[in-house]
């Protein structure tokens, strides 16, 4: 956490009636500075972005920057910064309030740990997919209540990178938000030729060909080559291009030609990746392919790709992606589960040793364990009856048999013959208390005869005649 004595701006009031209050300074970036502030109106910490001041000075870039905190404030996910308010300070600078998050950046995690497990991997870039995807089918603004465009407005981030992936530890695990939705967009395109050295300088590392070709038809296939990026650095702690630990260090130049002309090395080829399936190792270098038409096609595509290859005590399903049930938690034995390719519902089979058919077990999903649990449903209680016609003579036999198939047909038989034992023993316990609330009574009225009848009487005290008191001696005179 960065703290800035010299920044103007802490210790001041902005906003509406003052009622945000800039505490301290958190974080910088090529767009503005994030400041941890305190809404006195509600009592709460928030972060709050404020545009830097050699950007404020134009008038298209307001509305612009106004937009876009529209946009990602539409963005209603889990998985995205909650925005929730947007003004503009006494000086004409813009700023919009966000959640304050409490965590940790996923660079930050990197910079300590250097790579990731295959699991967390996974569960941490699937939920970047599930915020993605909100984005990218777009949104639709509104405006006190009136909504200002006909077609659902599609949003790219393109400034994907592990600082603004941020992990939030809660109980039920981890938890992924996307910060600065949209940012990259508020400028124009001069503005990003003119800067193009200094504003992608730490950027251009997760940058997708196209973007860096100044392409003005960019989609989410961008967002899907920059997740790519990031998939391949938690995985093997290094980059596909051979920069190694000079990475952080290498020029926007060389990251852009490395983008747009020179292949990526194979994933499992890096130090300790050689147990990575080829699975996963297709899919993250499917996300690094130079033309975009050559990648998956949405990032809902490529959440399932990556859930396919997690290992089978891990289930389909990780941390938060809960958005769209599987088939196992909605209808475990119904028959829409037949049509499911993943795990098909296992048919009957009948014991070669008995002529009963056994049921099949049904497949049942922890939530808390992530992974599929076996539950046989309980047979009849048919082992009470002797049917071995061995042990009793064959009459014996036969009606034993024919009880049991009986009650096997027609559980009800069983419990009718219980219906006189429920019917005694209901009777006792009545008899039972009937008894104890005599016995109770009679003690009573004894008690109370004792005590008023038998008790011997208490009498007065007798008093002693007292002696009358003397009468008062007359006074003498002097």
């Amino acid at each position: 956490m960065n703290t800035s004595s010299s920044d103007p701006w802490i210790g001041r009031f902005i906003g509406d009636c003052r009622r945000y209050y800039l505490e301290q300074r958190i974080g910088a970036g090529g767009m503005g500075n994030v400041y941890l502030a305190m809404d006195t109106r509600l009592g709460q910490e928030v972060a709050l972005k404020l545009l830097r001041d050699t950007l404020a000075v134009s008038i298209p870039l307001h509305k612009r920057f106004e937009r876009e905190a529209m946009l990602c404030a539409a963005l209603k996910s889990d998985h995205i910064v909650d925005i929730s308010d947007y003004g503009v300070t006494e000086e004409g600078y813009p700023f919009y309030v966000m959640e304050y998050l409490v965590g940790e950046t996923l660079g930050q995690l990197l910079r300590r740990e250097t790579r990731l497990p295959v699991e967390r991997t996974i569960e941490i870039a699937c939920q970047v997919c599930a915020g993605l995807q909100l984005a990218h089918q777009g949104v639709r603004i509104r405006r006190e209540g009136v909504v200002t465009t006909s077609d659902p407005i599609q949003i790219v981030h393109r400034d994907l990178k592990p600082d603004n992936i941020f992990l939030i530890p809660t109980a039920l695990g981890e938890l992924v938000k996307i910060l600065d939705f949209g940012i990259a967009k508020i400028r124009d395109e001069a503005l990003e030729l003119t800067n193009l050295t200094s504003t992608f300088l730490g950027t251009f590392r997760y940058a997708a060909p196209e973007q860096l070709q100044i392409e003005k038809n960019i989609d989410g296939r961008a967002d899907i080559y920059s997740l790519g990026m990031i998939l391949y650095e938690m995985l093997s702690g290094s980059d596909p291009f051979g920069f190694g630990t000079e990475a952080r260090k290498t020029s926007g130049v060389s990251w852009g030609i490395a983008h747009t002309s020179q292949m990526p090395q194979s994933l499992r080829s890096q130090p300790q990746c050689a147990h990575l399936s080829v699975e996963l190792e297709a899919i993250v270098m499917r996300c690094l392919n130079k033309q975009p038409e050559q990648r998956f096609g949405s990032v809902m595509e490529l959440s399932a790709a990556l859930q396919s290859v997690l290992p089978t005590s891990l289930g389909h399903t990780a941390g938060f992606i809960h958005s769209q049930p599987t088939k196992e938690a909605i209808a475990p034995n119904s028959a829409n589960s037949a049509t499911d390719e993943r795990k098909p519902t296992p048919p009957s089979v009948t014991s070669p040793s008995s002529n009963r058919t056994q049921t099949p077990q049904t497949r049942i999903f922890d939530l808390h364990q992530h992974q599929p649990k076996q539950y046989t449903p309980p047979a009849h209680r048919t082992d009470a009856i002797n049917s071995n016609p061995t042990d009793s003579n064959p009459t014996d036999s036969r009606r034993a048999q024919q009880l049991s198939q009986t009650q096997v047909q027609n559980p009800s038989v069983e419990q009718n013959s219980r219906e006189p034992q429920r019917t005694r023993r209901n009777l006792w316990l009545l008899s039972s208390a009937g008894f104890v609330l005599g016995v109770a009574g009679v003690t009573l009225v004894a008690g109370i005869f004792y005590l008023y009848f038998l008790l011997p009487q208490s009498k007065p005290p007798t008093q002693s005649p007292s002696t009358p008191p003397a009468s008062p001696q007359p006074l003498e005179p002097w």
